[in-house]
């Protein structure tokens, strides 16, 4: 078999194929033997139908089509193999006609893994600015926690302001939705879950008054059952005591601080790690596939799915609340599926120019991690890992955190271990 093959942008290979007319008179013969035994030929037993009587029964493009798709299939794989390439899609294929005294020549167009240039990635140096927990901040805690803990008490007497809530009775609703006539609902005004135009006009009321206000197209007039405040409890020991394992407000702060701290440390940890990534992979050149894009997309589309359907919410309910259809949701998370192969090609490409594998220590961690995660026996999830490319799958993204776990300390200036 006689292969020729070429690189086309974006990351595309063509590959020329001619596969010699033996092989061709060989297939077509056995071809038409696999026909004979699935196609009931009047007068004779399945696969004893001579071929000249099959060809005349079924056609004799019908035996060529069955060859020439075995042929086809058979030297693809063959060529792939011979030439070194990775193919990331299905191939396109340009089939000349068949004739089985003659080669079979046909043109295979697929998509392959990117040549990827990492560029002078072991120049990337980025400042790290560690966070500072302020005790305005550690006040911040505080407060939440006394909101958390508040009751709301009844202020009739005082006009609402932002932060109270106001409980109304519709009276008329014509277009509004979120409102019923004579069904109590309960605005906290400044919240934002209510229309914008219901909070502003509540904004000042009383109970016992009426207010009629214009939401787009449709009106609503309301009364003014009660309003209501948040009464905070008081800033003291007995409330640092409330919440368990502190025994007074100062140590409350000092605990709150702790974890605060320990919270900020991780997003600028994280933060830094994707700062660092983007500097390296502006200095990679190369080019994805359109059809590893798309893939990839798909991939994000089912995980947004995924992540409505356990809130209780459809895809579609989703894109009807946001007002876009599937293609320009598609297009919204095209980038962000462009930035995940980039990174992906880049620290496979940087991990095998360093060396880097995860070590069996890291690997076991990993299982041990898999096992706690899904409440399984360690032996199980192992046999788990070995099924369907589970394992290749988790020692490549242990790789790939390998690898930016080194340009980070690199990029601190840092030893690189």
């Amino acid at each position: 078999m006689k292969v020729e093959w070429r690189r086309e942008p974006p990351s595309r290979a063509v590959l020329e194929v001619e596969v010699p007319a033996e092989e061709v008179a060989r297939e077509v013969r056995a071809a038409a033997a696999r026909l004979a035994r699935q196609v009931r030929v009047p007068g004779f037993r399945p696969g004893k139908a001579p071929r000249a009587v099959l060809e005349r029964y079924i056609g004799r493009d019908e035996v060529y089509g069955e060859a020439t798709e075995a042929l086809v299939s058979a030297a693809y794989r063959q060529a792939v193999t011979e030439v070194g390439i990775v193919p990331v899609g299905r191939p396109a294929f340009e089939v000349a006609g068949l004739d089985e005294t003659q080669p079979l020549r046909f043109t295979a167009r697929v998509d392959v893994a990117p040549e990827v240039d990492p560029g002078r990635y072991d120049e990337v140096r980025v400042a790290y600015e560690p966070p500072a927990v302020t005790d305005a901040d550690v006040d911040a805690a505080i407060e939440e926690l006394r909101r958390r803990r508040s009751r709301l008490v009844s202020a009739p007497d005082q006009p609402a302001a932002p932060g109270d809530f106001v409980l109304v009775r519709p009276l008329v609703v014509e277009g509004v939705d979120r409102f019923q006539p004579n069904r109590e609902v309960l605005v906290e005004l400044g919240a934002g879950v209510f229309p914008a135009e219901v909070e502003a006009a509540l904004e000042g009321a009383r109970a016992g008054e009426e207010r009629t206000v214009e939401v787009g197209e449709g009106r609503i007039t309301a009364a003014v059952v009660d309003v209501r405040r948040r009464e905070l409890p008081a800033l003291d020991d007995a409330f640092a005591r409330s919440l368990g394992d502190v025994e007074t407000l100062e140590a409350l702060r000092s605990r709150l601080r702790e974890r605060l701290t320990a919270d900020a440390e991780a997003a600028a940890r994280e933060a830094y790690e994707d700062k660092v990534l983007t500097e390296v992979l502006a200095r990679a050149v190369f080019d994805l596939p359109a059809s590893l894009v798309e893939h990839e997309v798909d991939h994000l589309v089912e995980d947004l799915a995924e992540s409505l359907g356990r809130r209780g919410y459809t895809l579609e309910r989703y894109l009807e609340g946001a007002g876009k259809d599937m293609d320009a949701l598609r297009d919204e998370l095209r980038p962000r599926a462009e930035r995940r192969l980039r990174a992906r090609f880049v620290l496979d490409e940087i991990a095998r120019r360093e060396g880097l594998v995860p070590t069996q220590e890291e690997i076991g961690a990993e299982e041990e991690k898999v096992a706690a995660e899904l409440q399984l026996d360690p032996a199980r999830v192992k046999d788990w890992l070995d099924s369907e490319g589970r394992r290749e799958a988790m020692i490549a993204m242990l790789r790939r955190r390998k690898t930016i776990a080194t340009l980070v300390a690199r990029a601190q200036g840092e030893q690189a271990g």
